[in-house]
């Protein structure tokens, strides 16, 4: 008897019922057998973008302060390139402030309390990233956040967003980046983009990265109102479902289940937490799982690997694979080994 075909969702986004949900395993033996009796080779899955599940770190640069400081400043990141390539790190967080004397912008958490970084200016965190890129142009696309950490003041004085865009430019050209223009595709607008096209395929955009705008204040509100289709720009925007620009979402809390389902149902691609700065001191796994299992794109953390303090928490995909099937958003003929090469 022949097992039935199993018609995959819509690529522009891909969000499975969970109550037809078919095992992967099932999946896989289906197409397999159909491939067997039709003697034709196994056709390769349909990936796109927004089929992947990475996680990501918080405050990507961050070193332990020297003085100590309160609790949920003890932690430190290893480099860039080092979280890429040996933790399989694929999303990153950059603060970013602007240095009026020295023309470029510093990346640091807090200024004097809290300085200690890993990569002092964004020009260096960027190469950092590059490095690694050149080295490994399989993976699948780095998706950075850069949040402007200056005042209204120097938003309106400097055209502050113009900047960071200029200095990832500098190090990241076009060809090696997922622009808003890739998924736009001569459409109106990003939505419409995605809802037309769904997320390039991701054959289209390993060894490339992605940058996001985090911030949903006066930077980001001057710079969607210049560009409201973000048409020629270098940076995504975050936004909640029906902004016209907003294909990227922060869902920061992995337990609001309800912005969690609207944003994953409107295509977008969604960063959120997958710890807080009480859970892993705790050993309180409950919102790490959550996450992972939200179908959120990118689930940021402190503690991509196990440390000695606080002992055995840290969040690691299965098998430590540096990209998975996003257990929400993936088509079912989806494998691990398909992604990040």
């Amino acid at each position: 008897m022949k097992l039935p075909k199993h018609s995959p969702s819509p690529p522009a986004l891909g969000v499975r019922a969970r109550a037809s949900h078919v095992p992967r395993w099932l999946a896989a033996l289906t197409a397999t057998a159909l491939a067997c009796e039709a003697g034709t080779p196994e056709p390769a899955p349909d990936l796109r973008l927004n089929h992947v599940q990475v996680v990501g770190t918080h405050n990507s640069y961050h070193l332990q302060p020297k003085t100590g400081g309160p609790k949920d400043w003890r932690y430190s990141h290893q480099p860039l390139d080092v979280q890429a390539g040996e933790l399989g790190v694929r999303q990153f967080e950059l603060d970013v402030y602007w240095d009026a004397d020295a023309k470029h912008f510093r990346v640091l958490h807090v200024p004097v309390l809290d300085p200690e970084t890993t990569c002092s200016t964004l020009t260096a965190c960027l190469q950092a990233l590059r490095s690694f890129s050149d080295k490994h142009p399989g993976h699948v696309p780095l998706w950075v956040w850069i949040e402007p950490k200056d005042g209204h003041e120097a938003v309106e004085k400097l055209g502050l967003v113009q900047q960071i865009a200029a200095a990832v430019d500098a190090v990241w050209p076009a060809a090696r980046r997922v622009s808003p223009d890739d998924v736009r595709q001569g459409e109106v607008d990003l939505v419409a983009g995605v809802a037309r096209h769904g997320w390039p395929a991701l054959s289209s955009v390993r060894g490339k990265a992605m940058f996001n705008l985090l911030d949903s204040d006066a930077p980001r509100d001057g710079y969607v109102a210049a560009h409201p289709t973000l048409a020629g720009q270098v940076l995504f925007a975050e936004g909640e479902p029906g902004d016209r620009w907003a294909v990227t979402s922060k869902v920061d809390d992995p337990t609001d289940a309800t912005r969690m389902a609207a944003a994953l149902a409107a295509g977008q691609l969604v960063r959120t937490r997958a710890d807080s700065t009480t859970e892993p001191w705790a050993g309180d796994v409950s919102r790490r799982d959550l996450a992972l299992a939200s179908g959120a794109h990118a689930c940021s953390t402190d503690f991509p690997a196990p440390v000695a303090e606080p002992a055995g928490y840290s969040v690691q995909l299965p098998q430590g694979v540096a990209a998975r099937c996003n257990p929400v958003t993936a088509p079912d003929d989806c494998r691990d080994a398909l992604l990040d090469r």
